[in-house]
């Protein structure tokens, strides 16, 4: 399927950390694939399969990619995401181990399905669907915009993510 480059984001500027991705899923299928280091040992690997409305966060310093789930005949997968302006893309982890720690690609039947990457160590990847977030100002069936209009404040986190270190701690 077509999917982004994995990738870090590199230390901001602004905040002097990596910084968390907030994407909201506009139309078509969407897997929000992250893993929690881009090191020999991935750590812990989600693929969220998400679909229009939803939210799917990707902490700070997790490798993550995106991939289009939507298949022929679907709605083209679209997007929004806020991460900090003056962030950068870091690939070398995922680079250096020729992508992500899990592929995502079609089976002879066209489903998806996910093959381990041989350039990292053993890891399980949990596949499952987006979790409610209302610690990270996430109102279910509410548009970010729409939450963003109602109270800037709530996403004061993606600027820095300090200011939800216990979140990010236990993600």
């Amino acid at each position: 399927p077509v999917r982004s480059q994995g990738h870090i984001h590199a230390i901001s500027s602004f905040s002097a950390q990596s910084t968390p991705e907030v994407y909201e899923i506009w139309s078509g299928k969407a897997i929000i694939y992250m893993q929690e280091y881009a090191e020999d040992f991935p750590g812990r690997c989600f693929a969220v399969y998400a679909k229009a409305g939803d939210v799917v966060i990707v902490p700070p310093y997790w490798a993550h990619a995106t991939v289009s789930a939507s298949g022929e005949g679907d709605e083209p997968m679209t997007f929004g995401a806020w991460c900090v302006r003056d962030y950068a893309f870091d690939y070398k982890g995922v680079r250096a181990h020729k992508g992500i720690a899990w592929f995502p690609v079609y089976d002879d039947k066209g489903e998806l399905s996910w093959i381990p990457n041989p350039a990292y160590e053993k890891s399980e990847l949990v596949c499952k669907t987006p979790e409610d977030h209302p610690e990270l100002g996430i109102v279910p069936g509410e548009s970010i915009y729409r939450t963003f209009e109602k109270n800037p404040d709530t996403f004061l986190y993606v600027v820095d993510p300090s200011l939800k270190k216990e979140v990010w701690e236990n993600y």
